[in-house]
């Protein structure tokens, strides 16, 4: 499986682990090389001057015995015995001494080549100006260094191209898993609840799975809450676009001649007024909500300075023509400069759906109550009714979307159940919380708590 879905990437790791390894190889052998050369020729310089002082130790010994430097000399070639050298001596003007005895020391013709010479003294005091010259060969020496090379051009080859092959079978081990991914995914089809594999959660592949699963997670859950929306949204639009219909068939009819009453067209039109009312209202609920899911960061766009208080002063006026129409009272309770930072447009959408919201669902000839102040490091907007309230295991879901409580049907037939996830949603965006309780007034309490300036 790996192989047919990653050959490239097992082919690139297989093809840089090798040359890597090569460069790294034949960077330690060249380093190795000179190390191993620069030993062996300092080995051999210093075998040869071992060559010469033992000469001069045999001279100084065999020299009071023999009394002339000559004889000495005669006495030494016949005795020093070096294989891979030659030893000869030299007079003080140069010349080469030649001894009466046939050396022991092997012929020069004798000796591989190439040679090496180095002339030491003899010894300054007993035999001033002459001079030892040894001849070596560095045939060994040479012959050495080409059996290193010879096993580094060899071995080094031979590791990467092991090392080759035990990265192409770690490689395809390593990507094994990501093949198998690979397959799960191709099948994946959307809310179909299959998951990648993941052989171990503990290591990269493992992790980066999970993550995998964990967005498949989301994206499954994104899908099925768009479906229950677009149903949700089809069912709320199509009871009034049902309704108004309706009263459009029979104005037909009846202006077709037809068997049914003439409608009262002031009645229809204003009856059709309200249901188109209701759909636009319903259709801008949407709309916000459809933001509000296609909105994936945290950031506010048009976030600035404000101050609560002042804010929910200027909405209130226009919530008072319709507590008017109702004979409710909108007033407000303890109010403090209270600043935040927030989007204006969508903190007065906000207070606006909470006061609507209040007055819809509160007590005929009633009381609606706003209320700002600023508590610890929290901003704290209140909307107070004297109605019927929400019931406490209401109090949960009354933010979800299209959710309507048994009292707010029975009350209310033309909501919508969108208002309050609307506003869920702004606070949420504001970095706050929002809850329903019980409120002094009798009824229904929304506590929006925000984060607030200092």
């Amino acid at each position: 499986m790996a192989d047919r879905h990653h050959p490239r990437i097992r082919l690139r790791f297989t093809v840089l682990y090798a040359t890597t390894l090569l460069l790294v190889l034949a960077g330690a052998a060249t380093a190795l090389r000179f190390a191993l050369r620069a030993t062996l020729e300092r080995e051999f310089e210093e075998s040869v001057r071992a060559s010469a002082g033992l000469v001069t130790q045999f001279f100084k010994t065999e020299v009071n015995e023999y009394r002339t430097i000559e004889a000495t000399l005669t006495h030494i070639a016949g005795e020093l015995v070096f294989e891979d050298r030659i030893i000869r001596y030299r007079h003080p003007d140069g010349r080469l001494f030649r001894s009466k005895v046939p050396p022991s020391t092997a012929r020069p013709e004798a000796l591989p080549t190439p040679m090496h010479s180095v002339r030491f003294p003899l010894n300054p005091d007993l035999a001033p100006g002459w001079e030892v010259e040894v001849e070596a060969s560095m045939a060994n020496m040479l012959a050495l260094q080409a059996q290193n090379d010879r096993w580094f051009g060899f071995g080094i080859p031979l590791l990467v191209l092991i090392a080759a092959i035990a990265g192409w079978w770690l490689t395809g081990r390593t990507l094994h898993p990501v093949g198998e991914m690979a397959a799960a995914a191709a099948r994946i089809a959307p809310a179909s609840g299959t998951r990648l594999p993941v052989a171990n959660p503990d290591d990269e592949l493992g992790r980066l799975g999970l993550r995998f699963n964990a967005l498949l997670y989301r994206l499954d859950g994104a899908l099925t809450q768009q479906r229950q929306f677009l149903a949700d949204a089809a069912h709320e639009l199509r009871t009034p676009i049902a309704r108004m219909r309706a009263r459009v068939e029979l104005a037909l009819l009846q202006a077709n001649g037809g068997p049914v009453p003439a409608p009262d067209h002031p009645q229809l039109l204003g009856a059709l007024d309200a249901e188109l009312r209701g759909v636009s209202h319903q259709l801008d609920e949407l709309l916000q909500l459809a933001r509000a899911d296609a909105t994936t960061d945290d950031e506010i766009t048009g976030a600035q300075p404000l101050f609560l208080d002042d804010l929910a002063v200027d909405e209130a006026p226009r919530w008072q023509p319709q507590a008017q129409q109702l004979g409710m009272q909108l007033t407000f309770g303890r109010l403090e400069e209270t600043p935040i930072t927030g989007d204006p447009t969508l903190l007065a959408r906000l207070v606006g759906v909470l006061v609507d919201n209040a007055l819809r669902y509160g007590r005929a000839d009633g009381h609606v109550q706003l209320s700002v102040r600023p508590e610890g490091n929290e901003a704290v907007l209140e909307v107070h009714d004297d109605g019927p309230g929400v019931p406490p295991a209401e109090r949960a879901r009354i933010f979800d979307r299209f959710y309507r409580g048994e009292q707010a049907r029975h009350r209310r037939a033309d909501g919508s159940g969108l208002g309050l996830a609307i506003a869920a949603w702004i606070t949420k965006r504001h970095g706050g919380t929002i809850r329903a309780g019980d409120s002094p007034l009798g009824g229904a309490r929304f506590t929006v708590r925000l984060p607030r300036n200092h």
